[in-house]
């Protein structure tokens, strides 16, 4: 990615460059994370260190940044890592933080920061481009909507972080009558035709264009996304796929369950719960931070098990969205 994204001339009321962040960086960008921190009325939540951020930015490389630059200081950022849309089956970027100093904000710094990430999005043929806002941060949900931004209404971020991790990871699928396990080669159709069935469940098999060939080159070849089965006489009747997240507030990774799904005549015999004991166990493996995914509002029932399992539902964020004709046009 080339030092100037956007040049200066492109940002009307500021002299603002927008750059890959280098290592000097690190100490500059654990600031501009608290001051975020600050701004949503969060900051008691940030527990993580410089030295964890440095680590996972430039030695472990799980995630990625850019830097707002006016005059030689660091005035935003935006820090980012690759998702997977299953419904795309194409990867994606998820942008954990956006920030803009308030002294320049109105000025097209934020905007910048976004169209630097659409361009490197369409650089490396990515599909999809997410975030979450704050349902009361008017003014950025009406820019993100301004920008082509869909801002889904009836989708909540379940999370399960701190003392609820070890607890749900107790009880796996050991002496059951299922048995969950990495998948390989050979379980690619399986997992379409149940990556398939859950988006028809969820009533959006309209919008499903992937493939197959897709889903077995990013999941076995590029390693975008991982999978656990789970079977029951040989047969696979459910599945969770999740991918590698992070929260800059504790400086961890994270696991992000993109689809997670059992069959309706194999439910109520708890797969769905080993599933995500399963996850939270590699959470604690990984020495990872949370585990989250998303659930929507009418889903009641998946709700209420979510929370029997130790889920805290984020009342207050909405997710937002850009696929390929609107990433297209703000890169423009």
């Amino acid at each position: 990615m080339p030092d100037s994204v956007i040049p200066s001339s492109d940002i009307q009321s500021a002299r603002v460059a927008i750059r890959s962040a280098v290592s000097s960086d690190v100490p500059t960008l654990f600031n501009l994370i608290r001051e975020l921190a600050e701004y949503e009325h969060l900051a008691d939540q940030v527990v993580g260190t410089v030295e964890a951020l440095h680590s996972h930015l430039f030695d472990q490389s799980c995630i990625e940044a850019l830097v707002a630059e006016s005059d030689g200081q660091a005035v935003g950022f935006a820090l980012y890592f690759v998702n997977y849309s299953t419904f795309l089956t194409q990867p994606g970027f998820y942008l954990e933080d956006l920030f803009v100093r308030p002294a320049y904000r109105g000025c097209g710094v934020g905007k910048a920061l976004l169209s630097a990430l659409a361009k490197l999005a369409l650089e490396r043929d990515y599909g999809r481009l997410e975030w979450s806002v704050l349902d009361w941060n008017a003014p950025a949900i009406g820019f993100y909507q301004r920008i082509g931004a869909q801002v889904l209404q009836d989708a909540r971020i379940c999370r399960v972080t701190g003392a609820a991790l070890p607890l749900l990871a107790e009880g796996g699928s050991a002496g059951l009558s299922w048995n969950l396990r990495p998948i390989t080669a050979n379980d690619i159709e399986d997992v379409f035709a149940l990556v398939r069935a859950n988006i028809e469940y969820d009533g959006n098999l309209h919008l499903f264009v992937g493939s197959p060939e897709a889903l077995a080159e990013h999941l076995l070849q590029h390693s975008y996304a991982e999978v656990v089965i789970a079977e029951q006489h040989q047969q696979a009747v459910g599945l969770a796929l999740f991918c590698t997240n992070y929260s800059t507030f504790l400086t961890k990774p994270g696991l992000f369950v993109e689809d997670l799904f059992v069959r309706p005549e194999y439910r109520g015999q708890g797969i769905g719960r080993s599933l995500l004991a399963y996850l939270a166990q590699q959470v604690l493996n990984r020495n990872y931070g949370r585990l989250e995914w998303c659930v929507r509002t009418w889903n009641q029932r998946a709700i209420e098990f979510y929370q029997r399992q130790g889920a805290v539902i984020l009342p207050d964020w909405r997710v937002c969205q850009l696929y390929r004709d609107a990433i297209e046009q703000l890169a423009a």
